[in-house]
């Protein structure tokens, strides 16, 4: 069983914030906006909110709320925003056991004391985590019913996306299937497979840098907590547990896998462009080199450079430099497809490693994207810039990665002796 529902609409990332003190309600905001570049809203009484999501509710994906307004001292606005079908984060100057637990029976993602200065930083980093939980995929696997349905509703309460496993076979078959999963959640004592060994079948083939794994037992006890820890897994907890610990661990472990990737992510690629840079080119090159050689595949080697680029820094700085990069990589990004590796190659320079691609439509496609380059207008303060690129192709396979990559750096030469702002290609038979 599974539930890959979507929360909000693409593009409805905005924040509602209901609060009648304006130095909190506008400090939310601006830490909010400055961190996250999402867009608040702020209404200060429960009419103010009322008019706005009335308006039109399903612009907002989450709501801040105060539960003591003027005109609605007794939380009122929680039950008419959930009603809106708007996850809601309570947060009050007032502790009251009676309260939160009556709030936390509303289903409300949390329940925050605004008590000291940290308030402010820890709803912004809650906001955070919410907005990238709608696109966070997760697994509870459990052979109890019941028990699995608990899960389930904690982590659709933080409006995670959520796969159901009935036993360790079928949570692997969902892991084969959705290899994207970041966060498995399974109980310890299921019939056929438990918990540990699911684990460590998981961590077989998932690293704790591909997801992570939180073993729950009703059984629980320090033995079996270590050894779901010396299994894979990254964390533990005994039943019965706090719906906010529960939802703690959950963040944690999930902010520690973001984390993660993230510093994975950096280390291939471009700072400036964001495109892959040389040593990923390199490394994923070889092995599609490899492909190539098997004739599994097709590959060519595509070199741009960017014509009089130090005419550019020269005459608007750095700054404009750096704006024409980007821009260019954009450009380049979004007329490859999604199999070809775009990458920085250095300065200028960018190398493109093509597979499956003919000279007729190589010819094609870089001569409409050589106009493309030539008749864009890329703004820089009061002027525009305009540039032009020379291209060398190599569609020849040699004996390594790096004599095909010899060959287009020679055809791009040629491009740039020819005048620049051309098209070079090396094609089977050519010297």
């Amino acid at each position: 069983m599974s539930d890959s529902r979507m929360y909000l609409n693409e593009g409805s990332f905005k924040v509602l914030i209901v609060e009648d003190a304006k130095i909190i309600a506008n400090a939310l905001k601006r830490d909010i906006e400055k961190k996250l570049g999402l867009e608040v809203e702020l209404a200060s009484t429960m009419i103010e909110a009322v008019n706005l999501l009335e308006e039109r509710p399903d612009r907002f994906f989450l709501g801040l709320l105060d539960l003591n307004l003027p005109d609605a001292q007794h939380g009122e606005i929680v039950d008419f925003v959930i009603g809106k079908d708007i996850p809601v984060i309570v947060f009050t100057a007032l502790f009251e056991e009676e309260i939160r637990t009556q709030m936390l029976n509303k289903k409300v993602i949390d329940y925050v004391l605004k008590d000291s200065p940290s308030t402010i930083s820890y709803l912004t980093s809650l906001v955070h985590r919410i907005k990238n939980n709608i696109h966070t995929k997760t697994l509870v696997v459990d052979d109890s019913k019941s028990s699995r349905k608990h899960l389930v509703d904690l982590l659709r309460l933080q409006r995670l996306q959520v796969f159901e496993a009935e036993s360790g076979v079928e949570a692997l078959a969902l892991l084969d299937k959705y290899p994207d999963i970041s966060l498995v959640v399974t109980d310890y004592h299921m019939e056929t497979m438990d918990g540990l060994e699911l684990t460590h079948n998981i961590r077989k083939k998932y690293s704790h840098e591909d997801l992570a794994i939180i073993g729950v037992s009703s059984y629980g006890n320090n033995v079996i907590s270590a050894k779901f820890i010396k299994h894979g897994a990254n964390d533990f907890l005994n039943k019965p547990f706090l719906a906010e610990e529960f939802s703690c661990r959950v963040s944690q472990n999930l902010t520690i896998v973001e984390t993660i990737r993230k510093l994975a992510d950096f280390s291939i690629r471009d700072a400036l462009t964001e495109l892959h840079n040389r040593r990923y080119l390199m490394d994923t090159g070889k092995q599609l080199f490899a492909s190539a050689t098997r004739k599994q595949i097709n590959l060519g080697v595509c070199l741009v450079d960017i014509d009089h680029f130090k005419a550019v820094n020269d005459t608007y700085g750095h700054e404009a430099g750096d704006i024409v990069l980007k821009y260019i990589s954009t450009i380049l990004k979004n007329n490859f497809r999604k199999t070809d590796i775009v990458s920085r190659f250095g300065g200028e320079e960018f190398c493109i490693l093509w597979v499956n691609m003919t000279i007729e439509r190589a010819k094609e496609n870089l001569e409409l994207l050589r106009a493309k380059i030539a008749a864009e207008k890329i703004k820089f303060g009061n002027t525009t810039i305009s540039v032009t690129a020379s291209f060398g192709v190599t569609l020849q396979l040699e004996d390594t990665l790096e004599i095909m990559i010899a060959k287009a750096d020679k055809k791009l030469y040629e491009a740039k002796n020819g005048g620049r702002n051309r098209v070079e290609i090396n094609y089977a038979g050519q010297k």
